[in-house]
This record gives structure tokens, sequence and C-alpha cells, in this order.
């Protein structure tokens, strides 16, 4: 039997771009994909007269409680309203082929042990925010790939690479993740699939915990999008990043973050991210060391995101207060960063390796589906990617299910 996909929506207080995403993955015709759209908003009319004149059974729709729900609640339990065999995550301003589904099918069928398939992915600006000109890049690549599972844990924990957002690909957000292995998270660990209110990387976390093989698609299926109300609109301005802290962690500040620990998501993505890693090893009993130089590399490359001057010399000296709490202070001789304006102009366009860099504003797009439309008549066609898995190494679990 073929297998089905879900492809999961939850969203709060974005209901433009959430119906405008709705419509757009709606467009696809194809019978073997549900749609799980799960509203959090203060007004839940809106968004259930917009679902009310929508007559395609293959909707599942979430209304939104008498009262707003924590992130990590919103997404648990539209997790739970999905029955596909492979889940995908997106944002209510983002975009994912549902056609993603037939290389799914095609890896799953090859390689039967794999519990998570990872895939490049692009970014877009919706017009209605774009503070200054700016580029997106498209892999030309069409290699499907096992992935090296330590070594995906030794950039997500470890922090090597050092970026602000350590570069890992796989997990239920724009990735696919097979079901049971959502359902072996779930009784592994706490009795839920999304604990932490950086639900991204909670998921992500425990899949490279529990995983068996995890395969790489060098192509992009999916589009992260930005609009002036998204999370991802904050980086670089630290004011609003330390407002998203209070509202996602509200009054469970106090359970997630560790008073004695200095770095919160108040001070930043890449912050945000270790504070996380801190409660999760933490609860669980897991160590992991040598990240502190990486993770002061990335800290500094995120500082330098500011968006002023300003904001960069008081975010800085916020960072610094941090490390000074840290070891004894010892990593503050590695933190060095530069300030890095803004342009406005000058964007650079054209051919770097197997990376193509066009301008977003390619074609007057207006979303990231139209977005992806354009990429497409670049990319390699599905059908035509390589599979590479002559190599195949079995990865045992590093955490049993209960």
């Amino acid at each position: 039997m073929s297998p089905r996909l879900s492809i999961c929506v939850p969203s709060r207080n974005r209901q433009v771009s959430f119906r405008q995403t709705i419509r757009d993955l709606l467009a696809n015709p194809r019978g073997d994909v549900e749609f799980v759209f799960a509203d959090n908003s203060d007004d839940g009319a809106i968004m259930d007269a917009f679902i009310a004149g929508l007559a395609d059974p293959r909707i599942r729709y979430l209304k939104s409680s008498d009262h707003p729900l924590p992130m990590q609640d919103n997404w648990d339990r539209t997790m739970a309203a999905a029955s596909g065999d492979w889940i995908v995550f997106i944002g209510d301003d983002d975009y994912v082929d549902p056609d993603v589904l037939d290389t799914i099918a095609e890896i799953a069928a090859r390689r039967p042990t794999v519990d998570a398939v990872g895939w490049n992915r692009m970014s877009f600006k919706w017009p209605e925010y774009r503070p200054f000109r700016g580029n997106t890049c498209l892999s030309l690549g069409n290699s499907v790939t096992l992935a090296d599972r330590d070594k995906q844990f030794r950039t997500m924990f470890l922090w090597e690479g050092a970026a602000p957002i350590p570069k890992v690909a796989f997990g239920a957000y724009h990735g696919a993740v097979r079901r049971d292995v959502m359902e072996r998270i779930r009784t592994t660990f706490c009795g839920r699939y999304f604990e932490h209110p950086t639900v991204d990387f909670d998921c992500s976390f425990k899949l490279l915990l529990t995983a068996r093989e995890l395969v790489y698609i060098d192509r992009p299926f999916s589009v992260l999008g930005t609009t002036s109300s998204s999370n991802s609109a904050a980086v670089g301005r630290f004011e609003r990043v330390g407002e998203i802290h209070d509202e996602m962690t509200g009054q469970e500040a106090s359970y997630f973050e560790d008073p004695a620990f200095p770095f919160t998501s108040r001070l930043g993505v890449a912050s945000s991210i270790l504070a996380a890693q801190h409660w999760f090893k933490t609860k669980y009993g897991i160590r992991f060391d040598g990240w502190e130089e990486n993770f002061t590399h990335a800290l500094a490359i995120d500082c330098g995101h500011a968006e002023d001057k300003v904001g960069f010399d008081r975010h800085a000296a916020q960072c610094r207060d941090a490390l000074s709490q840290l070891q004894g202070g010892r990593l503050l001789a590695a933190f060095n960063p530069r300030f890095l304006p803004r342009r406005n102009s000058g964007v650079y366009t054209g051919l770097r390796g197997q990376y193509l860099f066009i301008d977003e504003t390619i074609a007057a797009c207006r979303t990231p589906a139209e977005f992806y439309g354009i990429a497409q008549s670049v990319l390699e066609p599905p059908s035509e990617l390589k599979y590479h898995f002559d190599q195949a190494k079995h990865l045992t679990p590093m955490v049993s299910a209960a």
C-alpha cells in the first residue's frame, strides 16, 4: 500500500498568511495527502469562517480553544490529529510541496529502516516584509544519500560549524518523520510528541537520539517564509527576541529555563537553542561535552546580525556578561563579534558551485508557493534524483524506545 502524508500547519494570530498557505497547499489535487490545520488564535472566528467555506475532505481542522495554548501544546494536538504514515510540519507562512511524498515513498521502498527524510530548503520574505533587498539560495544538487547521524549529532550538540542555527536537516519541521517514530519519541521521553516551547529543536534532539536511518535529499522541497510577525523576522532585533521569549514561556519559564544557567532565549537564536539543549540534557541525564568554543563563535555571529550598531553594542555587552558567568569566564577571549550592517543594495545573484543565488523579488512572487513554482523551473525534477545508498551503514539508536 502506498504511504500517506500528513502536512501539519499550526498557527497563532497570523490569519492572513495562514489562509494563503492553506489555499496554496490545497491547490495540489493529490488524494494521498491530508492537511491538519490547527488555529490557536485569540479570535478563532476568522479561521472558522474561512475553513467553513472550503469543501475539501483532506482537511482536518482544529479550532482555537477558549484560551491560547502554549506552542508545544498546539503542535502536540496537531500531531495527535494526524493520521498519515509520514508527518511534515511547516509554519503558517511557509510552503512544502505535497509531491515530496513520491520521493519519500521511493526512499522508503529502497531503505525500509529509514526513520526521517530531510531536504534542502529555500527562504522567501513575503513582500510586506522586506526590510532590505535580499537574495535566496537554491541548491542544484540532485543526490539522495544516507546521512551520517554522528556528524549530525556533533553539528547539533557540539555546535560544529559554529552557525547561530545548527545546520541539522532532520526533524518534523520542514522534514518528514515516520509516524511510528513520532510515537517512539512520545513513549520514550515524556508521553507527548512536543515538550519544549522550542518545538522544532525539541523534536530534532529526540530524533537524533532514537533514529535508525536518516536520508537527505540535496534538492529543495520546501520554502521557509518570513512575514513581519514571524519569529524569524526578529533575528537581529533583540528587544523583539525578548518579547517572543515572554510569549513562548509565559508562566512556564521556571520549568524550561534554569536560573543558574546564563543563556536563555532572550539572548537571541543561538542562545535560545543552547538553553533548550541545556534543559534537554538536564532533564534526561544526557551529557555532551566540548561544545563551548564552537557555541561562543556561533554566539558572536548571531550578535553581529544586530539591526543597528547601538543594538549590537548593547547585545554584545549582554553576551559578554552571560559568558562571564559560564566556566569562570574562560570563553570571553573567544568571543569576538563583528557588526555586519544590513545591505540595501548590491544583492549577489549568480552561480556559486552548485548553489544558485537569485533575487527574491524575481517574477514579482507574492508567496512562498509562487516562489517555489519559479524554482521548479530550474531544479532537477524529482524523477531525476540520484540515489546513493551503496555505502549504507546501519545506525543503532542511541536511546531505545520505552
